[in-house]
């Protein structure tokens, strides 16, 4: 039922102290995330496209001109990526028909905290790529003196860092993301993806683990795998060439 079994291992006190700020807002996937839903209600199954996700409900659309759902109405959402299968029991919060279809908005209901913290960690990949933005040039400090630094940061705890090459073109020279506790680098030269853990110290920072290697109880591959689902939901912001210098390294 987990996406993650080693990584987002939310504990209850976790979920419980997360801001409804962060919950409520809303994400878009990207385009070419392989994330899938379908509405189920009155026994039937309603295919439907995510328009948006947040850590309460769905705004779904269902392109069924015959679809009947109605606002207060229950039923659950089925939701599937790589070998997650996911159902959610919830209400109709609001729908309105449109000439494509029907157009509705999806409230959770209370789950266990199975379904609960498996739901939170399939948001993750979402709430980190569409979160991205640019760094101001003039806060970012260049002390490599042949690369030009650039950072993108989001409203949490996620800082994607890249250096360039200064030559014609600005080539990708390497870069590191850190996805809240887990990090992961690489540079074009070896193309090898390094992972890590930011493991706790007396410094509010914590410090970097020694790399997690393939062996480590499969740790190196959930957080590739993060980064796999990262990327297709990168915003608008993050540079296409350095989108594609990031999808070698995560397969």
């Amino acid at each position: 039922m987990l996406l993650f079994k080693r990584i987002f291992n939310f504990e209850k006190s976790t979920i419980a102290g997360m801001s409804e700020q962060r919950l409520n807002q809303r994400y878009t996937p990207g385009e070419s995330f392989p994330l899938q839903a379908s509405l189920q209600f009155e026994g039937r199954d309603w295919p439907a496209r995510i328009v948006n996700i947040s850590g309460y409900g769905l705004g779904l659309f269902l392109g069924q001109h015959d679809a009947a759902a109605a606002k207060g109405q229950t039923g659950s959402v089925l939701l599937t990526l790589d070998h997650l299968r996911l159902k959610i029991p919830g209400r109709i919060a609001h729908a309105v028909r449109l000439d494509r279809g029907l157009s509705c908005g999806f409230g959770l209901l209370e789950v266990d905290y199975l379904r609960q913290k498996s739901y939170l960690q399939l948001i993750q990949p979402i709430a980190i790529g569409q979160s991205l933005r640019p760094v101001p040039p003039e806060l970012i400090a260049q002390n490599e003196p042949q690369l030009i630094r650039q950072d993108f940061r989001d409203d949490a705890d996620s800082l994607l860092t890249v250096w360039r090459e200064i030559s014609p073109g600005s080539p990708l020279h390497s870069f590191e993301f850190r996805m809240h506790d887990y990090f992961c680098k690489a540079d074009a030269q070896n193309a090898v993806l390094k992972a890590y853990l930011r493991q706790a110290t007396d410094s509010h920072k914590g410090k970097l683990s020694n790399p997690v290697f393939a062996h480590s109880s499969g740790l190196h591959d959930e957080i590739r795998k993060l980064l796999g689902l990262i990327l297709p939901n990168l915003s608008a912001a993050v540079p296409e060439d350095l989108k594609s210098f990031l999808r070698k390294f995560a397969h």
